[in-house]
């Protein structure tokens, strides 16, 4: 035990210099242990950026895709249906979810459609409740659904932002609450959440979209050390998604008119993005490049990351 002195004349304490020198030794030693049990995670880390890892069979999975309609969604149903998985497509559009479906069971998997408002707990709650009871247990969770909404903030409603806020942070919320007690039950699952690139990189043309896109990244990693703390890290994975823009619609693509780089394509996102989930990949950012050019970015000044966003990504010409 350590004595701390009082100082009554000065009304405050003083620090033993042996506790200030046992703290300091206790912490260059625990940066020895990380540096020691860190290197080689390191190294294959690297390693596999070149040589990836086997991708895992899912055959005969259930995965269950929240807008899974259109765009994105159906893509990724799409590719999980060719490998051979039995596919639960959720959308607010039932019509469409059902057209998605048609498709779907063309590849001989089951599949099957149901219209939730995944912002709202109550639907997504009787949505597990239906899901668990008429078709079995999810194995994949993909938390698709998102309102891509372009504007500066002082020009944003307030029900625009609601909206956004709700659809594309609280359904992220709402499905992992659902459908993760059965996974940790069941000791095996894997939950995904598609972000953007707007949730590593501050997009100002989209400041609530963007902000909602930071709070999909910081969810997923503070579940990703939940999951961990809890003893479920090697048996229930987490992969946060953040694409660069895809052509999905015809909004995105008239609004961003002289993007300093080509949008992504529908279908190869989706490959991209299956492939990434049967390795297991915690975050994956599409292009990868991207991911890194964000981060030693942010290890510049502001000033210098404002000279960045001039006269590279060169944001002022994206809506001219």
């Amino acid at each position: 035990m350590f004595r701390v002195e009082a100082d009554a004349t000065e009304g405050s304490t003083k620090v033993s210099p042996i506790r200030v020198f046992l703290d300091v030794l206790f912490v260059l030693i625990d940066i020895v242990k990380v540096i020691w049990y860190g290197l080689p995670i390191l190294v294959i880390h690297i390693f596999r950026k070149f040589v990836p890892s086997k991708l895992k069979e899912v055959s005969g999975q259930t995965v269950l895709i929240t807008g899974g309609g259109n765009g994105l969604g159906r893509a990724l149903a799409l590719d999980f249906a060719s490998r051979g998985c039995n596919v639960i497509v959720v959308d607010i559009d039932l019509a469409a979810a059902e057209r998605t479906c048609a498709e779907l069971k063309r590849k001989r998997v089951a599949a099957y459609a149901y219209r939730v408002d995944v912002s709202s707990y109550e639907q997504v709650e009787a949505l597990s409740d239906n899901v668990h009871k008429n078709v079995g247990p999810v194995d994949i969770l993909v938390n698709n659904a998102g309102l891509v909404y372009f504007d500066f903030l002082h020009n944003t409603s307030v029900s625009m932002a609601n909206r956004t806020i709700d659809i594309n942070i609280k359904s992220h919320v709402w499905t992992t609450k659902v459908f993760l007690e059965k996974m940790m039950e069941r000791k095996r699952g894997h939950i995904v959440g598609i972000s953007s690139m707007s949730g590593m990189y501050a997009f100002p043309w989209a400041v609530v979209y963007s902000t909602s896109k930071y709070a999909v990244n910081g969810f997923m990693a503070a579940i990703t050390e939940q999951l961990r703390l809890q003893g479920y890290g090697d048996q229930i994975q987490t992969t946060c998604v953040c694409p660069y823009y895809i052509a999905t619609r015809n909004d995105i693509v008239d609004f961003l008119k002289k993007p300093r780089f080509k949008l992504l394509t529908t279908e190869r996102t989706a490959r991209v993005i299956v492939e990434g989930i049967l390795r297991n990949e915690v975050i994956l950012a599409i292009p990868p490049f991207f991911d890194l050019g964000v981060r030693i970015m942010q290890l510049f000044p502001v000033k210098i990351q404002q000279l960045v966003r001039d006269y590279i990504i060169r944001e002022y010409e994206l809506n001219s």
